[in-house]
């Protein structure tokens, strides 16, 4: 489980998150849900060590104090921010390998499946050729070959067709069979949000 307790982050004189309290099991999933600027990447970014805030953090049973990219990654936590994290200038495949490396996993790079078969074609492509939506799926798969506990995903769908959309969502089930705990930010208007086990509305 990741247990985040009493959470608060300001901004200067403004407060942003005012202490909040959410956990999430392995194999389940949560959506938050807010309006622009009403603080969902702040969360993220607080849980991977990006934002200062007050708070407590704990992860599979141990506290985490003075998170770090490199500390989180070790616990299993990944985070996959709504810019991406794409390098343009290596190919799908060279983007892929590298994300492998943060964690040093020797998994071969699987393509028969969900997000992976619609960019298989696409393995030897140079990132900077791929579309909006493309580069968002890669971004998203990077996340996924680290081999994480928990996976944050920060507007997953910015860019995604309907189709990709559809096809993230199978995914998600994959993902949560395999006991991976799930955190997507965004406002959806094609999801039912019961399809979601959690729901935080900001």
């Amino acid at each position: 489980m990741i247990d985040i307790q009493n959470l608060s982050i300001r901004f200067g004189s403004h407060l942003v998150i005012d202490n909040m309290s959410f956990s999430l099991e392995r194999g389940s999933d949560m959506v938050i849900l807010g309006h622009h600027g009403a603080g969902k990447t702040s969360i993220l970014n607080w849980i991977f060590g990006q934002v200062k805030g007050s708070g407590k953090m704990i992860v599979d049973n141990v506290k985490i104090s003075s998170q770090t990219s490199k500390k989180l990654l070790r616990s299993g936590v990944c985070l996959v921010p709504e810019e991406g994290c794409v390098f343009p200038d290596l190919t799908v495949r060279e983007n892929l390998l590298f994300s492998k490396t943060l964690v040093s996993s020797n998994d071969p790079i699987p393509t028969n499946e969900g997000l992976f078969k619609n960019l298989h074609h696409l393995l030897d492509t140079k990132a900077y050729s791929l579309s909006g939506g493309q580069s968002r799926m890669l971004s998203i798969l990077m996340g996924m070959v680290r081999k994480p506990k928990y996976l944050l995903l920060d507007e997953p769908f910015a860019g995604l067709s309907n189709d990709a959309i559809d096809i993230f969502m199978q995914q998600l089930k994959i993902l949560k069979s395999r006991n991976v705990g799930v955190i997507i930010t965004g406002e959806f208007d094609n999801i039912q949000y019961s399809e979601f086990n959690n729901v935080l509305s900001l």
